[in-house]
């Protein structure tokens, strides 16, 4: 009977372990999309003035600027949608993590 429940023991101590290196990985997760989200808004900010300084002068070096600064965005967005799966899925992992350990133990 003693080696049912230091088993039970185990597997709990196994699961919080589990939960917090998930945890972990998903404010990990939210803190790498909060950067990333601050330097598309400052790219957004950047492009915008730069197109507004493109109407006024025809500059093909601002021009080709605007354009980086697109790909860079775009390729930025990609993986802001990337890092949001994986946080969904952290999330998720951590609910299920939670759910298991707020589980009542079994009656030996």
């Amino acid at each position: 009977m003693e080696r049912t429940e230091s088993q039970v023991g185990g597997s709990r101590e196994q699961l919080r372990q589990q939960y917090r290196e998930q945890l972990s990985q998903y404010k990990s997760a939210n803190a790498e999309l909060a950067d990333i989200s601050w330097t598309l808004s400052e790219l957004e900010q950047q492009i915008g003035t730069l197109e507004g300084e493109l109407a006024a002068h025809d500059d093909k070096h601002l021009a080709r600027r605007i354009r980086d600064l697109r790909r860079w965005r775009s390729s930025l967005e990609d993986s802001v949608l990337r890092r949001m799966y994986r946080a969904e899925a952290l999330s998720a992992e951590v609910d299920q993590l939670r759910s298991a350990l707020n589980q009542k133990l079994p009656d030996p």
